[in-house]
């Protein structure tokens, strides 16, 4: 009882905060229903979901008995090793539009709350939410398992589609919410995808935060569980609040999550939803990608922003955002914007971040001759590793 006292105060903490704030008002019960999802996902008696595992296999369950709670068809797609999707349909529609997120977490000692319990728990505030709103097209929702390991389950899931590829207006997919990306005060909604359908880009205009970042998928590579769809030619957005100190740690704890952003942001994933289940022709993949207009001013300002906020920083990162502050605006490769992704992440998370110092950053100082930085680079791998 005491515990049930203490989560009905902070819910009303929450939802006094929603009201007070500048950020559009959610329902207390969408926060408490979230926050509800990922307690119970990240505890410890799930010892991490790590795909194959018992705690993923007791998570898939309870994310089908939620989905068949909302008056879903849910089927567990197996693809062996004890690893399993759970795709949920409603609706009868041949046009779908797929949504959906991973369930399996790091394993044992790490609780995996943002990463991606919160996504999960999006995706089922979202199946209650679209599912009352009567779309015209059918919506399938995908828990996908072992994206962890290799993108494994959503490999799966295009390989072997539930529904014909060909039928999916889009693909839309979510990872790592409910943290600031590389610590900073404001928030960043990255958002994917808009560079290979005009249509899809026309709907994330409409739906423009002053808080998103959105820029070309080339800059973080096939990392989540877009990348399966996007080889498929399916439109595709493909949302995620970035990388934390503690990501992918022991400390990506429930009690760090923001669960009023998570609402509001399944929220926006829904609007986004219904938008593309309104559109009157089908979205187009195109094989030449047209990226967002304010993209580079967008990057620009987010490594200011990291070399005024993180006073930590180390002098490595300095030396890399300045040289690209002036490479970038005049770069049309995109090697360089790709860099500023790659340092960025790296300084989000320094526990992660000697794969883009030795394999990314540092040859590419070296190619384009400024051996002081990729010797700074060294430095800050070596320190890193420590």
């Amino acid at each position: 009882m005491f515990r049930s006292i203490r989560f009905t105060v902070f819910v009303a903490l929450v939802f006094l905060s929603t009201i007070s704030s500048s950020a559009p008002a959610v329902p207390a019960g969408s926060v408490e229903r979230i926050h509800s999802h990922v307690s119970w996902l990240a505890d410890s008696a799930r010892q991490g979901r790590r795909a194959g595992t018992q705690g993923a296999v007791d998570s898939a369950n309870y994310i089908a008995d939620q989905f068949r709670g909302m008056g879903f068809e849910v089927q567990m797609q197996e693809f062996g090793g004890n690893r399993r999707n759970v795709v949920a349909r409603l609706g009868n529609s041949p046009k779908v539009i797929v949504a959906g997120a991973h369930y399996d977490g790091q394993g044992p000692g790490f609780p995996s709350a943002s990463d991606n319990a919160a996504g999960t728990a999006v995706l089922l505030e979202l199946a209650r939410n679209l599912s009352a709103a009567k779309l015209s097209v059918s919506i399938v929702m995908v828990a996908f398992d072992d994206e962890e390991q290799g993108l494994n389950g959503s490999l799966y899931f295009a390989e072997h589609p539930t529904v014909p590829l060909e039928n999916v207006l889009a693909a839309v997919v979510f990872d790592a919410l409910g943290r600031h990306f590389i610590d900073l005060r404001d928030w960043t909604l990255i958002v994917l995808g808009t560079e290979y359908s005009s249509e899809l880009s026309s709907i994330i205009r409409k739906n423009s935060r002053k808080d998103m970042l959105n820029v070309g998928a080339d800059l973080i590579g096939p990392r989540s569980d877009f990348a399966p769809f996007a080889d498929k030619r399916v439109p595709f957005l493909f949302f995620s609040d970035g990388t934390y100190v503690d990501y992918h740690g022991a400390g990506d704890t429930p009690e760090r999550v923001d669960y009023t952003r998570l609402a509001t942001e399944s929220q926006l994933i829904g609007k986004v939803i219904s938008d593309v289940a309104k559109l009157k022709s089908r979205p187009l993949y195109r094989g030449d990608p047209v990226y967002p207009a304010g993209e580079i001013d967008a990057m620009l300002k987010l490594m200011r922003r990291t070399s005024n906020e993180k006073k930590d920083l180390p002098l490595a990162y300095r030396q890399v955002f300045e040289e690209l502050k002036k490479t970038i605006p005049m770069d049309t490769s995109r090697d360089s914007i790709r860099m500023a992704t790659s340092a960025l992440l790296a300084a989000a998370t320094p526990a992660h971040a000697r794969f883009f110092l030795d394999f990314e950053l540092g040859p590419y100082f070296e190619l384009i001759h400024k051996p002081e930085i990729a010797a700074a680079l060294r430095e800050e791998s070596a320190r890193s590793g420590r």
